[in-house]
């Protein structure tokens, strides 16, 4: 995987003089004693999201460090020591992520989303991490769409079309609301 913080710095750098400060929207407790922190800067068509972990502050949305992503906040909750949150950033589309440190090795995982619906259902497991939601936009003929995180070996690179829930065996399964945020 392809290290972020190029990326980052050009951000740092290019970021305005008269940005405005960043509001925190919620802090989550992670394994192993630490916390992470959802920020958001005011844009002029909503807001810019970053993640504050371990002391260090970033753009939120690593997996496509190089744009922009402003729009409005419609998840955003703790579930379980891992944060989650999305973005409305283009109608009908929202991007996202559900982030944790994993309980055994304490490394930093994440599962980036951008699709038309909000997650439903998220599956923990000591070694993977599953995210599950309605099939809203039909790209594939299926019902649900599966984003897969396996320990050690990262994020599947696109979701996974699936007419029925994943075996619930060895994970913890939260069924998530609706809408989270205002």
């Amino acid at each position: 995987m392809k290290s972020p913080w190029p990326y980052l710095f050009a951000v740092l750098l290019t970021t305005p003089a008269d940005a405005q400060p960043l509001k925190t929207i919620l802090t989550c407790p992670l394994a192993g004693h630490s916390k992470v922190s959802l920020l958001a800067e005011p844009a002029e068509d909503g807001h810019r999201l970053f993640i504050k972990l371990d002391g260090n502050t970033h753009i939120a949305f690593t997996d496509m460090p190089q744009e922009d992503f402003i729009g409005r906040i419609v998840l955003a909750k703790c579930v379980s020591s891992t944060l989650m949150f999305a973005l409305e950033y283009g109608s009908p589309y929202m991007k996202g992520v559900v982030l944790r440190k994993n309980p055994i090795t304490h490394s930093v995982e994440k599962i980036n989303f951008a699709e038309k619906a909000l997650p439903r259902w998220l599956y923990l497991g000591p070694l993977q991490m599953r995210l599950v939601m309605p099939n809203e936009g039909y790209e594939v003929p299926t019902k649900l769409l599966l984003y897969d995180y396996v320990a050690g070996k990262g994020q599947a690179e696109t979701a996974v079309g699936i007419d029925t829930l994943p075996e619930t065996r060895g994970f913890k399964v939260l069924h998530l609301e609706r809408r989270s945020y205002n």
